[in-house]
C-alpha cells in the first residue's frame, strides 16, 4: 500500500537568481528557471524580513481580545489578534510578547505556541508562528505611531462565529481561533478554559 503523505522530490531547476528590489521590510527576488514541464520562465518571490508573530489572548472566562485597525492594502478595517513581526534574530515569543503589550497593555502567565503557518506560499517564502496566551493581567498599551488601534474583548463563541461567517478574515486570526476550538473540544486546553470558552453567549 502507498503511503499518501509520501513527498516528492524538487522539480524545479533554478539557472540563476537575482534581486531585483530590496527595502527595510522584504526583498524581490527573481529566478531563472526551467518549469517542471520543461519550458523556461522566470519565478519571482517575494521575501519578507520579518517572521510573521499572532497572539491569541483569552481570559479565564473565555473572553478573547482582538484589536481593530485600517489595512492599508485592502482599503479596509479588520478586527484581529494582536500580531507584527519579529526582526531577524528576534525569537517568536519574545515578539509575540511585546505585540501583546504594545496593542493591547496586556500581559500573559502563558504562552502556548499552537500554529506554524507558511502563507500564501506560490508567492511569498513567508512564515508564522502563532501563540494562545492566558493568564491575563491588564496595562497600558503603547501602539506604534503608525498604528491607530481600537481594542475590544467579546466571548469566544462571538469571535467564532465572526470567523465561519467571514467577518474576521485576517489570516493569522482565523488559523488561531480555529485551533484555539480545536484545542478546546479535544482537551488540549485546561478544562475549566475550554469549559469557558465553549460556553454559549448570553442571549443565545
Amino acid at each position: 500500500m502507498s503511503d499518501m503523505w509520501e513527498e516528492d522530490g524538487d522539480p524545479w531547476t533554478v539557472k540563476s537568481a537575482e534581486r531585483v528590489f530590496e527595502n527595510d521590510w522584504l526583498a524581490l527576488d527573481r529566478h531563472h528557471v526551467i518549469h517542471p514541464g520543461g519550458a523556461e520562465g522566470t519565478y519571482t518571490v517575494v521575501r519578507p524580513r520579518r517572521l510573521a508573530v499572532g497572539v491569541l489572548p483569552i481570559e479565564a472566562d473565555g473572553g478573547v481580545h482582538l484589536v481593530g485597525q485600517w489595512r492599508f492594502p485592502l482599503g479596509r478595517y479588520s478586527w484581529e489578534m494582536p500580531e507584527g513581526g519579529a526582526d531577524p534574530g528576534e525569537d517568536a515569543l519574545s515578539c509575540a510578547r511585546r505585540e501583546l503589550a504594545e496593542e493591547t497593555g496586556l500581559r500573559a502567565g502563558s504562552f502556548r505556541k499552537v500554529l506554524e503557518m507558511d502563507l500564501s506560499n506560490s508567492l511569498t517564502d513567508e512564515r508564522a508562528v502563532i501563540f494562545v496566551a492566558t493568564e491575563l493581567a491588564p496595562g497600558a498599551a503603547e501602539p506604534d505611531a503608525t498604528e491607530v488601534l481600537r481594542h475590544r474583548r467579546a466571548p469566544f463563541p462571538e469571535v467564532l462565529e465572526r470567523v465561519a461567517d467571514g467577518r474576521i478574515r485576517d489570516s493569522l486570526t482565523v488559523a488561531a481561533v480555529l485551533r484555539a476550538h480545536h484545542m478546546a473540544v479535544t482537551g488540549k486546553l485546561p478544562a475549566a478554559l475550554a469549559e469557558a470558552m465553549l460556553k454559549p453567549a448570553q442571549g443565545e
